[in-house]
């Protein structure tokens, strides 16, 4: 039997040996970082790159609004990556009696390693997920329904109506007419948009959990929506960040269940996260650029998401990146996915 590796073997190792550079211990801590800084700036340059292309070659794609919000997504997320890449490079410094100190803090960019994991979320089960056009739309309607939910106060619009019910007159406190009219008119959007939804055939089949999902008077849940089959009937679950990797990354992977729960507790004032913190070492071990890295991950896995809807968009890099820049991308959008 022949184990003689092939050109193209030595070639995806290679590839390899590049894209697992910042998470492997045999290097130093300074190679590590040196790696993942390198491959943070061609992300980037691939990213702006999408978004450039698609504001000036698709700009009739703009007017359709998933494809507006599909490209927000991108934007946003490539600004928070890019925000992630300085914090990283230059650290954090504070002065005191004329003097510098570099701050160590290897979780210093745990929050926007999470806002570009949420997104990639969001936008996986928005426009990756659905299998239909109906699919499509009661999703995209509950996500909407979610997001105007966000910008009702419902403990202030409860009080309101309990005055108007014991014939208080006046404004109520600290709210304006205008902010009232706003509020009218997103409860009406949202009574649209719930309607939309049931006018759909999957609408009615799951309306038990949809209607009572998307009452106007519940709070909102910042979660996705994903539709199965059970027992032969369509049916809906809530999927919530945290359980989200299932979809989005091999299921065999149970590091990948511990990622949302590492990102939260350095983004939240939480008592293990700020044990943590105390507890990190003092001197660099190299883990300072890996929520970076996982930036750099979700950030081509949504760059290559977003190329789908785009005609042609396997092609996008093809004249102004190498091939092995390519290679580098793909192989970054895979980390972790089945």
């Amino acid at each position: 039997m022949d184990n003689r590796k092939t050109p193209k073997d030595n070639k995806q190792t290679d590839i390899a040996r590049i894209v697992y550079a910042p998470v492997n211990d045999k290097l130093e801590p300074q190679k590590r970082l040196e790696a993942c800084l390198w491959l943070s700036e061609l992300i980037t340059k691939m990213a702006t790159h999408t978004i450039c292309h698609t504001i000036v070659d698709y700009e009739n794609l703009a007017t359709e609004e998933r494809m507006s919000v599909a490209s927000a997504f991108l934007q946003r997320m490539t600004s928070t990556h890019l925000c992630n890449h300085k914090l990283t490079k230059e650290g954090i410094a504070l002065r005191y009696q004329g003097e510098t100190f570099q701050l160590h803090e290897e979780f210093k960019t745990v929050m926007l390693t999470r806002s570009v994991y949420e997104h990639l979320v969001m936008f996986y089960f928005l426009y990756e997920h659905p299998r239909t056009d109906e699919e499509r739309k009661v999703v995209w309607d509950y996500w909407k329904i979610n997001s105007m939910k966000n910008l009702i106060d419902l403990d202030t619009e409860e009080r309101g109506e309990k005055k108007e019910e014991r014939g208080e007159r006046g404004e109520e406190r600290g709210m304006k007419k205008e902010e009232r009219g706003e509020r009218r008119e997103e409860r009406g959007m949202i009574d649209v948009l719930r309607n939309d939804i049931f006018s759909t055939r999957l609408g009615m089949e799951c309306c038990t959990k949809l209607d009572e999902w998307t009452a106007p008077d519940k709070p909102t849940q910042n979660s996705c929506i994903a539709f199965f089959r059970r027992q032969g009937q369509q049916d809906v679950r809530r999927v919530s960040y945290n359980q989200a990797w299932r979809f989005l990354f091999n299921k065999d992977q149970e590091d990948m269940n511990l990622l949302y729960r590492h990102l939260s507790i350095h983004a939240h004032p939480i008592y293990n996260g700020l044990l943590q913190y105390q507890d990190q070492g003092q001197k660099d071990e190299g883990y300072d650029g890996v929520p970076l890295y996982l930036s750099c991950c979700f950030l081509a896995y949504l760059c290559r998401l977003f190329l789908r809807l785009i005609p042609n968009g396997d092609k996008m890099f093809d004249q102004d990146f190498t091939n092995e820049e390519r290679l580098i991308f793909r192989a970054l959008a895979k980390v972790g996915i089945r």
